[in-house]
């Protein structure tokens, strides 16, 4: 006989009870098998792992629980490890509402103890435990009550079954043609499990094996040694929020969707959260819903924890989204959720503290350097992680203040910082100005100035470039609304500044505006000269009347001050009212910046664009004007000509063939100065001729020992106008004398050709008006064709006459025979024209040609003149002139009258009429009274 199987737990005596329950109320019986099947078919349909998991986890709640899942045939096996069964749990899973778990002091899954009733569809199931085992069998428990209708899981029976080695409990659930399906699906779950059950660390299912691994804030779910999941976990008492993060390096995380809320296994409660919640809620018997009276605000205790935890970047991952949760429970705990993240502060702001997103600031588009600028004068304003288009969103959702760049612009509006600041402030501020608008946005945003001011936007204030370039320190002006340099960024040239250079500062009209109103120069010449030195300038016209100090320890205007070694002191009069600069100014900025201000070292220029008179304190500024029959548009003139040694005009002029003033000594006013009141050993420049021109050689003195930068202020210089040049004779009417006086001074050697330039000179003189005859004194001698001085010039006003004339009295108006010149020569010298005065004609044979002919043409070529029509050809030429003394100007001319009369074949018939002294001689060539061209063509 087969000893009786042990019965540890009294299961005879629990079978009797409910046999006569069942017996003593068929309804009884049919509610506890109705109530079974609904258990096991409606709410724990699916959840068979779940639950007995659970029932593994509650098993282990003291130790590291490890659950084992094996598969033999229709049998699928659950081996844990931790309690093992008691005779508690025998009633409990005997009974449909009945758990010892409260009981065990220690937070468990179940309280109802109706989770097992997950195996209930199952014919047969085996709880063996090392402490007793027990057996349910839907056909025992039929055959007991003699009815098929009777629950499954109400009467046990023991059992000879042993757990495995190493497990203290193994559930063996026969699920007949469904275990493979169930058996396969597990693998899935397990992940899951691990997570919503921490007493569980290990569960195996066929040959893989799943381990969760904790570090810190960190849960990996591993699987056959190698990592299947990640997750990154906040706690708050008992419920946890956690949310997955990619394997890799760079671990991001992965929001979750469409989860359900866990208490601690899965509900069916459907959530709105990027992240999976595991707490510990009372739930209704099926566990699929949360009690009615439960307090689901309590869940959200660790949610903002776990974004805090999360990279700054994806933060904005964890803030849910507005939407309609299905549900009153997943309403209530999105509401909460919400409600915490405005209040808590996980908001990173750029200067490495955390804010209540209520108390924060966030502009989209703030990048890590912009960030770092503002990071200590904006103390509120959100981490450039969390400033990105969704992080920003996302901070908004939560109640945080957005800005623009507006907005920024204002908050700036007290902020005090060195101007290097305020230039990386503007070069990481530029890459969020895209366009116009985002420029007009930030129309008040502060910019330093250079005079320590601060100024609301960009318009009107301008950048001078060389300052923003420059090595050493330099004192910026303050005349000018100009940004620090310092602070200078290519940003605040998109926001209306403006571009100026040194000379356009030198240049501005505050300036000379500041040197009236100042009551002393010493900071402002330290400005100006300073930017002289920047800009390496040669000239800054118009700033003389900066004051600086001089060697006698006053201030003085600096264009009534000298350099210390300037060769200009050398050629003044002793009493210049010059003063002569303090060294120590020299020494600072040298003399290249101060002859550029004005300090005298040569000559210094008046320039001026407009000039409207002679306002420009020039000596004898207005005579100069006068002459002018159109005033002048701009003066370019040397000033202080008049303060010159009058024994030092040689060095003087050296000085001014400088470069600076070289090109003002052939025009204008200081060539017109210099020519009459400039002079040499007592005689004006004008009177006086360079050494190497010989045009007026005899005539003209040389001025030895002077550059030949000078040579337009002689006797004969070339005046510039434009690019052209224009011939000068004398200058005016009182220089007309001084040249005719020396025409007719008998001790001067001149030639005739340079007697002939100087008449031409002087009527071209009277031509440009220059010369008023009508002023002159009358002359008493002149210079002829011999070279000699008469008292009775006869001028020559036909060609054929120059050798016709005596040339002791024949004096030429210029190198050429020109009627209208000689005329006007004539009323010059109050002389006779040959025309006038003078009669004569060939004597010598002659043979009238055509000019065609051989000997003409020969003739024309050698001579230059072209002839037309009869010409009267002889060998020689002779012709008969009669000077008429007693003749009048103002007769009729007659050139051509033949004094002796000829043929047609230019025979002589009688000589020289009477009056006068015939004079022949032999000419190239002849026009008689009648018009007829008489040449010479040959002895």
């Amino acid at each position: 006989m087969a000893r009786p199987t042990p019965d540890p737990f009294g299961t005879a005596d629990l079978r009797a009870a409910t046999l006569q329950t069942w017996r003593s109320s068929h309804t009884r019986m049919a509610e506890d098998a109705a109530a079974e099947r609904e258990l096991s078919d409606i709410g724990y349909r699916g959840r068979l792992l779940t639950e007995l998991a659970a029932n593994a986890a509650d098993a282990a709640v003291e130790s590291d629980g490890h659950l084992s899942i094996t598969r033999d045939g229709t049998v699928l096996r659950f081996a844990n490890t931790g309690v093992p069964l008691t005779r508690d749990g025998v009633e409990s899973l005997t009974a449909l509402r009945v758990s010892p778990k409260p009981s065990l002091g220690a937070q468990t899954v179940g309280h109802f103890g109706v989770g097992f009733r997950s195996t209930a569809f199952a014919d047969r199931v085996t709880v063996a435990s090392t402490s007793g085992s027990i057996e349910f069998d839907r056909q025992r428990s039929a055959a007991e009550i003699g009815s098929d209708e009777v629950p499954a899981q109400r009467l046990a029976w023991p059992s000879d079954a042993v757990p495995p080695a190493g497990f203290t409990t193994q559930v063996s659930v026969d699920a007949g043609a469904a275990a493979a399906t169930l058996y396969a699906g597990f693998a899935e779950q397990v992940p899951d499990l691990l997570l919503e059950l921490p007493a569980l660390s290990r569960i195996d299912v066929g040959g893989e094996s799943f381990q969760r691994q904790t570090d810190g804030d960190r849960i990996d779910i591993v699987r056959n040694g190698e990592a299947l999941a990640r997750w990154l976990v906040a706690r708050a008492g008992s419920t946890r929020w956690m949310v997955p993060t990619r394997l890799d390096a760079d671990g991001r995380i992965v929001p979750v969707d469409g989860d359900v809320l866990r208490s601690p296994t899965a509900t069916a409660v459907r959530l709105a959260l990027p992240a999976r919640v595991i707490t510990h809620l009372p739930l209704t018997p099926d566990r699929r819903d949360v009690h009615p009276d439960a307090d689901v605000s309590s869940a959200a205790a660790g949610y903002t924890e776990l974004v805090a935890l999360a990279p700054i970047d994806q933060r904005h991952h964890l803030i849910p989204r507005p939407t309609l949760p299905a549900g009153r429970t997943a309403a209530r705990l999105h509401e909460q959720v919400l409600a915490d993240l405005r209040v808590a502060r996980w908001a990173a702001t750029a200067g490495g503290d955390a804010l209540a997103p209520e108390r924060a600031w966030v502009l989209p588009g703030l990048s890590d350097g912009l960030g770092s600028v503002l990071a200590d004068v904006l103390d509120p304003l959100a981490h450039p992680d969390l400033s990105h288009p969704a992080g920003a969103a996302a901070l908004v959702r939560s109640g945080a203040r957005q800005i623009g760049l507006a907005d920024l612009a204002d908050e700036l509006s007290a902020v005090q910082r060195e101007p290097s600041w305020w230039r990386s402030l503007y070069a990481e501020l530029a890459v969020l100005v895209q366009t116009g608008d985002d420029a007009a946005e930030l129309g008040a945003l502060p910019i330093p100035r250079a005079d320590g001011r601060t100024h609301r936007g960009a318009r009107g204030l301008f950048v001078l470039d060389e300052l923003v370039h420059a090595t050493g320190r330099v004192q910026p002006p303050d005349w000018l609304p100009l940004v620090h340099p310092d602070a200078y960024d290519p940003l605040l040239d998109r926001l209306g500044l403006e571009h100026c250079g040194v000379a356009d500062a030198l240049a501005d009209p505050a300036l000379r505006a500041a040197i009236d109103t100042a009551d002393t120069h010493e900071e402002l010449s330290a400005a100006v000269l300073d930017l002289i030195v920047l800009g390496d300038l040669d000239d800054a016209s118009g700033l003389g009347a900066l004051e600086l100090r001089a060697d006698d320890g006053e201030d003085w205007p600096a264009d009534e001050l000298l350099l210390p070694d300037a060769p200009l002191r050398a050629v003044l009069v002793a009493d210049s009212p010059f003063g002569t600069l303090d060294q120590s100014v020299v020494d600072r900025y040298g003399s290249k910046a101060l002859r550029a201000l004005g300090v005298g070292w040569g000559f210094a220029v008046v320039h001026d664009d407009l000039a409207t008179g002679p306002d420009h304190d020039l000596p004898d500024e207005e005579q100069w004007w006068d002459t002018h029959d159109v005033p002048p548009e701009t003066v370019d003139a040397v000033r202080d000509l008049d303060l010159v040694d009058p024994g030092r005009w040689r060095d003087a002029l050296a000085l001014l063939a400088d470069e600076a003033t070289a090109g003002l000594l052939a025009t204008g006013y200081t060539r017109w100065w210099l020519r009459r009141y400039a002079e040499i050993d007592a005689t004006p420049l004008r009177n006086l001729r360079s050494v190497d021109d010989t045009r007026f050689a005899g005539l003209f003195d040389p001025a030895d020992d002077v550059p030949a930068a000078a040579s337009p202020l002689f006797v004969g210089g070339v005046e510039q106008y434009g690019g052209a040049q224009a011939y000068c004779g004398p200058d005016d009417t009182d220089d007309a004398h001084f040249w005719l006086d020396r025409l007719g001074d008998p001790g001067r050697a001149v030639t005739p050709g340079v007697a002939a330039r100087a008449h031409a000179a002087l009527v071209a003189a009277v031509r440009s008006g220059r010369v008023d005859v009508a002023a002159l004194d009358p002359i008493d001698r002149a210079r002829t064709l011999a070279g000699t001085v008469t008292d009775r010039p006869i001028v020559v006003d036909r060609s054929w006459w120059a050798l016709g004339v005596p040339a002791d009295r024949a004096v030429l108006s210029g190198p050429t025979v020109d009627a209208a010149d000689a005329e006007i020569l004539a009323d010059v010298l109050d002389a006779d024209l040959a025309s006038h005065v003078c009669r004569g004609g060939p004597v010598s044979d002659g043979v009238t040609v055509d000019a065609d002919s051989a000997e003409i043409v020969a003739w024309a070529a050698a001579t230059g003149r072209a002839l037309a029509g009869r010409v009267v050809a002889h060998r020689p030429l002779t012709v008969a002139v009669v000077v008429d003394d007693g003749g009048d100007r103002g007769g009729q001319d007659t050139g051509g009258q033949d004094t002796g009369g000829q043929d047609e074949g230019g025979q002589d018939d009688g000589g020289p009429e009477e009056g006068g002294v015939e004079h022949r001689v032999d000419v190239p060539h002849w026009v008689d009274d009648a018009g007829t061209v008489h040449v010479s063509v040959g002895p």
